[in-house]
């Protein structure tokens, strides 16, 4: 994979830690309905000087210089791991008092060319299990279970969450990148400065009630792909939203046919 390589001042951070949940603040109070994830307890420290950052493909010491590449580093790596987890949750506290929420699971094995994956509303869960180049369904609604199976070759690179996380790649400027140094390699720490296009990144009705605040972070390994990604909405009717994305258990991950497996594979 090719490197830019850039010399900036910038600002250091070293920690040890398993995931990189604890590396996303929550950029001020969000929706009540989140579950709060505290800060780092390392001190940030100036470096003393300037500093030649290895860059991974699509980004540099001004934000991601290049949405596309951005992408295809964050597909391109996770494919070329062994095994990895996606969660995306989505938290929304409307003015009125309502809430609602939204999550995506997805656990990925390279290796036996099997994946899991799971949408959840609160009113309808999906689920989709990948095996030998079947795709077997499950759609579970409150009137009752659907199955279904159909031929649908394995391809490691639509595995990225890319739906979720692409949009944060060309719709948000960022400013210059925090180096944070944890036992799982190098994460450059990138915060918005700007929200160019809101309506990328989250429902229409929600951008009509009027932006107040819309803060973005991105946490990008220093192979290419998003372990960690956070955004969070505040509109002027009240509405809180917040999205939490994280990439984990990379190489740790195992996926298992699910019980529902038989009665898809009967409808195929």
């Amino acid at each position: 994979m090719e490197r830019r390589v850039v010399a900036a001042a910038a600002v250091v951070v070293v920690i040890s830690l398993a995931g990189c949940s604890v590396l996303l603040g929550d950029g001020g109070a969000g929706p009540s309905t989140a579950t709060p994830i505290p800060e780092p307890t390392a001190t940030a420290t100036p470096t003393p000087g300037p500093a030649a950052f290895d860059y991974p493909d699509g980004y540099g010491p001004d934000g991601v210089t290049d949405a596309t590449a951005a992408a295809e580093a964050h597909a391109g790596t996770l494919a070329g791991y062994d095994s990895y987890r996606i969660r995306f949750d989505v938290a929304v506290g409307a003015g009125n008092g309502t809430e609602s929420r939204f999550s995506y699971r997805l656990s990925v094995d390279q290796t036996d060319e099997t994946a899991l994956e799971i949408r959840e509303d609160g009113v309808v869960t999906r689920r989709q299990y990948y095996e030998n180049d079947r795709l077997y369904a499950n759609v579970e609604t409150p009137d009752g279970e659907q199955y279904n199976a159909t031929d649908a070759p394995f391809a490691p690179e639509a595995f990225g969450g890319g739906e979720f996380i692409d949009p944060l790649f060309g719709a948000v400027d960022y400013g210059t990148p925090e180096r944070v140094e944890t036992d799982n390699g190098t994460v450059y720490r990138y915060r918005s400065e700007r929200v160019t296009d809101p309506r990328a990144i989250v429902p229409g009705n929600v951008v009509d009630e009027g932006i107040r605040r819309f803060d973005v972070q991105l946490l990008v390994h220093e192979d290419g792909y998003v372990r960690g990604a956070r955004y969070t909405v505040v509109t002027e009717k009240g509405t809180e939203l917040q999205g939490v994305a994280v990439v984990d258990s990379v190489g740790d991950e195992r996926v298992e046919r699910p019980a529902w497996y038989d009665r898809a594979a009967e409808t195929g």
